[in-house]
């Protein structure tokens, strides 16, 4: 590789366009011989120069290289680049072009055409980016589903990707369609009106027929007295505990320990005998139905069993899930 080309490889990840390969001195001829051999065609256009899987960062590339030079990452691609992970869509990439440009898809690449073209976007790199609030507000209003919209946006405020105000005036400036979800979401976040995770998996479980009532939080002892790590639900019959685990946010609270404190007091309980299932928070949002219908499964499959010989003892307003269990 010349010089020029050798810099491109290295700002692009081993990626380049057709376009670009040709005015770095790369032949028609030279890129057919290689092309199927030592590198491979990715997109229309698109070359990567070696074979096999492309990492995360390198499928991000390689859309930018497809969508062109004025496209930007956007929506809940770009929330996710800034960490809201409840954004998340690993098998579609979206990218927005000015509106004179034509939209288009292949395979996981989606490019969507506006007339609202981000005047903040973000250059890191070989990747444009959109702006946080525009990223938030756009992928809130676009998922399928209010529980989808009010994720994303809880986990951008609370994570502090972008202020509360932020989203508000990036929704008020910005289309009408699918602004209803994205209104209330805001509100919620705007007023707290949110339950916290550890009260969103009593209220999974309480929507279950064979489960019993769950107990919040409740204090566990040993025979000796020893003081047990408290679960975020406690299925007091069969001895079953359920936490919900957040590596993230526990990182953030409490520094890189956080996670080896949660992982230790899981092994702590596992001592005692108590069986222990992990949740995480997003979880209990998106897909509220697998929670319940593992907790159910391992409920199940400890009842025939010794319960463990630890005491435990709820808290004064534990009793709110069994008035709220159906039936």
């Amino acid at each position: 590789m010349d010089d020029s080309l050798s810099d491109l490889m290295e700002r692009q990840h081993g990626l380049a366009s057709r376009a670009q390969l040709l005015t770095c001195g790369v032949t028609r001829d030279a890129l057919r011989w290689r092309l199927g051999r030592t590198w491979q065609a990715v997109h229309p256009g698109v070359v990567a120069t070696f074979t096999g899987n492309l990492s995360p960062r390198q499928r991000l590339i390689a859309a930018q290289l497809y969508a062109g030079p004025h496209a930007y990452l956007s929506s809940w691609t770009a929330a996710s680049w800034y960490g809201v992970e409840a954004a998340r869509e690993p098998s579609i990439i979206r990218l927005t072009v000015p509106a004179q440009q034509a939209a288009r898809r292949c395979g996981p690449v989606l490019v969507s055409r506006s007339t609202r073209i981000d005047p903040d976007v973000q250059e890191r790199g070989a990747l444009r980016i959109g702006s946080r609030a525009r990223a938030v507000v756009d992928a809130a209003r676009e998922v399928k589903g209010a529980r989808r919209a009010q994720a994303i946006v809880l986990e951008a405020v609370q994570r502090q990707v972008v202020p509360v105000e932020h989203l508000r005036d990036e929704l008020e400036s910005g289309p009408r369609r699918g602004s209803g979800q994205v209104r209330r979401a805001i509100w919620a976040a705007e007023t707290a009106a949110w339950a916290a995770p550890e009260t969103e998996l009593i209220d999974v479980l309480a929507e279950s027929d064979i489960l019993p009532p769950a107990w919040a939080n409740a204090a566990l002892t040993t025979e000796a007295g020893e003081r047990l790590p408290t679960p975020d639900a406690w299925l007091d019959d069969v001895g079953l505990a359920v936490k919900v685990h957040s590596r993230a946010a526990l990182d953030r609270l409490s520094g890189d320990s956080g996670w080896e404190n949660t992982v230790g007091g899981d092994s702590m309980l596992s001592e005692h005998g108590i069986a222990v299932i992990g949740v995480t928070p997003m979880s209990l949002i998106t897909d509220r139905a697998r929670v319940r219908h593992q907790v159910e499964r391992a409920y199940q499959a400890v009842q025939d069993r010794t319960r463990p010989r630890v005491y435990a003892v709820p808290l004064p307003d534990c009793g709110r899930m069994g008035a709220q269990k159906k039936g």
